[in-house]
């Protein structure tokens, strides 16, 4: 999530004011300038959702659409996807060559290309073995704990237990530029190139590898690089024999770049962000959110930046944003939906804008929180889940609040690009479960509830037999639900108030609203809920202001694993489901592209009836507006990165 997906002020003293509007929480805008050295193209950032994290390693809680934009910029990723707007292989962006499959499909070896940071030393098999090495120590189920409520430690929003690096048996530096890595089992390597490899970002051993910012430069994390069998498991899982301490070994850096990460404050004068090897260098950022990115001349790949600078500017409303694009003073903004129809052509004509709806491959959603007291042995029901399902007017939602722009979501593969090939036909041929308000009533009617249309419908069944409520329901539970959503968006405030009403109206369920930015939602919902360590503090979520809840970032292929299966940091609401797990784990082992498409159709179409979240309409990311002077823009993302080294103007 995306759950999603994804994201200073040291300005010229000519631009102070704007800084201060920045900070303010206005919306901040600049209008590009054309120099000798190019142009500045400013872009807005979702309302209320700036980047708030820098080191590429982003826990649940910084796993963001805004940070997941905006830190590729300056460390980018060791291969990189989406090309021309279609979900595929990066190559010429990536910092090594496709990697080789060998014995079996059990060993990996990577080659790198010479690139180089930006303080001229180069981006090697050492700073993959650094980013392992971190990485292993973060996600180490057996690793102290570290952290705290306020300021989580170190993690890895793409975690999945028994998944990426665990599945990873040992991995060693075999050259300047090589790497290679041995594998607990033989898995199909597309997947394996898209959902594994993809989750590493080479990061520079040289300058981060300490354990405070007055440390030395040293192998702390070393300690994180010899691994041990972890108990148990099947196939067998690997982990760190030390990953350190909260200050020391490797989670002890972790914890060190993570903790810099927190302090937004420090960005621009930290010496740690400065060296990097993306297509960009800080400049500048307010804690508001405001960035101001300049070209990197270092920068190994190409094109080169022609601008001369980039700049994020943050917004504390859809309307705020909107406000900017009408003074032409942004020069890739957004149109809310509501005003697409009656404000485009004017756009178009008066302020010299151009539109493109931004698709991703993506879906929507509203996470059920599995784990909360009150209400999870509600949410367990699938007889529940299927009539929540069913009280959700999606093609209702596209056509009033959408402008008429977006795709039903029937599971967890998307719609987009049209025809993809890894959706099923069960997905591809409409709803799984089509909108009926008596079929939720009678649903609930026939699984012990009485059902109070307009009122409060409570258990009159309580019990496990076939037509009682089910296990842990009390006599005369009332229908009563909260849903956790971001603030900033009239489309999403009208689909919540339209979603209440409905069942409030037709089945007697109450649905009490609740709405606060979107890095409070994040941060509420990413809290690690269990069964056996429950949140009580959520109980229906979605982290979505976009009409888009999770694209399919940094795991490429559609197939699951960091959505579903227990554990995984993205599985907000502690789905488990032994029959996903199964399906899942076909998806990664599959020995050649017709059985991958099997499995994945399998997998696909049980999670699509089965409901481990409530599926909601999928909207483009944004209706994007952009100066039709910029060239390199469009086709954009299609998992949503941004890529401003492309951009011309004029």
């Amino acid at each position: 999530m995306s759950a999603i997906a994804h994201r200073t002020r040291l300005l010229l003293v000519a631009v102070g004011a704007l800084a201060a509007l920045a900070l303010a929480g206005c919306a901040a805008a600049t209008t590009p300038v054309h120099s000798s050295k190019g142009a500045v193209v400013t872009f807005a950032e979702q309302p209320s959702a700036p980047p708030n994290y820098i080191f590429p390693l982003e826990s649940g809680a910084y796993f963001t659409f805004a940070n997941g934009q905006f830190s590729p910029l300056l460390y980018l990723p060791l291969y990189s996807f989406g090309v021309g707007g279609k979900p595929v292989f990066n190559e010429p962006l990536s910092l090594a060559y496709a990697p080789t499959f060998s014995d079996g499909n059990t060993v990996v070896n990577v080659t790198m290309k010479h690139w180089l940071w930006s303080n001229g030393t180069p981006v090697a098999a050492r700073d993959v073995v650094f980013w392992m090495n971190i990485l292993a120590a973060a996600t180490d189920p057996k690793a102290p704990a570290v952290g705290s409520n306020t300021a989580p430690g170190p993690g890895w929003g793409a975690s999945v237990p028994g998944g990426f690096p665990e599945n990873v048996v040992s991995y060693r530096q075999t050259g300047t530029y090589t790497v290679s890595f041995k594998l607990n089992a033989a898995y199909n390597p597309t997947w394996f190139l898209y959902n594994e490899l993809s989750q590493i970002y080479p990061i520079p051993a040289a300058s981060w590898d300490r354990l405070s910012s007055t440390s030395r430069v040293g192998n702390f994390d070393a300690s994180a690089e010899v691994r041990t069998p972890l108990a148990g498991t099947d196939p067998t899982q690997y982990v760190p024999q030390n990953p350190g301490t909260a200050s020391s070994g490797a989670l002890g850096v972790a914890q060190f770049l993570n903790s810099q990460s927190q302090a937004t404050n420090t960005y621009q004068a930290n010496p740690l962000w400065r060296v990097v090897d993306g297509p960009f260098k800080l400049s500048a950022f307010t804690t508001s959110g405001f960035v101001k990115l300049v070209p990197n001349p270092e920068y190994s790949g190409a094109p080169k930046a022609t601008i001369s600078a980039f700049e994020e500017l943050p917004y504390t409303s859809a309307t705020a944003e909107f406000n900017a694009v009408h003074n032409g003073s942004v020069t890739i903004g957004y149109i809310p939906t509501q005003d697409l129809g009656p404000q485009l052509k004017s756009l178009e004509k008066s302020e010299g804008y151009a539109y493109s709806p931004w698709y991703t491959s993506a879906f929507n959603a509203l996470d059920f929180n599995f784990t909360n007291p009150t209400v999870g042995p509600i949410l367990r029901q699938l007889y529940f889940r299927q009539a929540f399902q069913s009280m959700i007017d999606q093609r209702e939602f596209i056509k009033d609040f959408n402008a008429g722009v977006g795709t039903i979501t029937n599971g967890p593969v998307p719609g987009y690009p049209p025809g993809n090939p890894d959706e099923s036909p069960l997905e591809a041929n409409g709803l799984v479960y089509p909108f009926s308000v008596s079929r939720a009533a009678s649903l609930l009617r026939a699984n012990g509830w009485d059902v109070v249309p307009g009122g409060l419908s409570y258990c009159a069944r309580a019990g496990s037999a076939k037509g009682d409520c089910g296990p842990g329901i009390k006599p005369h539970t009332s229908l009563t639900l909260q849903l956790l959503y971001p603030t900033g968006s009239p489309a999403l405030d009208n689909e919540m108030a339209a979603l209440k009403s409905t069942m409030q109206s037709g089945a007697g369920v109450d649905v009490q609203l609740r709405e606060e930015p979107v890095n409070q939602v994040t941060g509420v919902v990413s809290a690690g809920c269990t069964l056996a360590a429950p949140c009580s503090d959520w109980q229906v979520a979605t982290e979505a202001n976009t009409g888009v809840s999770w694209v399919y970032d940094p795991d490429y292929l559609p197939t699951g694993g960091e959505l579903f299966l227990p554990g995984s940091n993205s599985n907000q609401g502690d789905y488990s489901s032994s029959v996903a797990e199964a399906l899942i784990a076909a998806t990664h082992t599959a020995p050649t592209a017709k059985a991958e498409i099997s499995a994945l159709f399998k997998y696909q179409d049980y999670l699509a009836r089965q409901l481990p979240v409530a599926w909601f309409p999928t909207s483009p990311y944004q209706l994007t507006v952009y100066k039709s002077d910029l060239r390199g823009l469009v086709p954009q993302g299609v998992f949503s990165e941004i890529t401003p080294q492309y951009y011309r103007v004029g």
